[in-house]
């Protein structure tokens, strides 16, 4: 990566927050069903450990990457920066 021009600015770009998410599926739920969860419940979604997830950042499609445990964490390593001239 190239040394930024303005140091300053670069610093400041630095601090904007952003919104990643990782999508590790969709789950269905009757309105009943959603009602009757309780904190700290778990849902099973359709991802597991290894397999290919899809990394967005403010809603734009920017990577793949695949699920991992890490110190019992679950975390993401990055596989593909997608390029964005190919994306719809």
């Amino acid at each position: 990566m190239t040394e930024p021009g303005n140091p300053a600015l670069h610093r400041m770009l630095m601090d904007v927050p952003v919104r990643v998410e990782v999508v590790l599926g969709e789950v269905r739920l009757t309105m009943e069903e959603l009602s009757a969860l309780t904190p700290g419940e778990v849902l099973t979604l359709e991802k597991q450990t290894g397999e290919p997830v899809d990394i967005y950042v403010s809603g734009r499609l920017i990577a793949r990457g695949k699920l991992v445990v890490a110190d019992g964490e679950l975390g993401v390593t990055l596989t593909e920066i997608v390029d964005a001239r190919t994306v719809n």
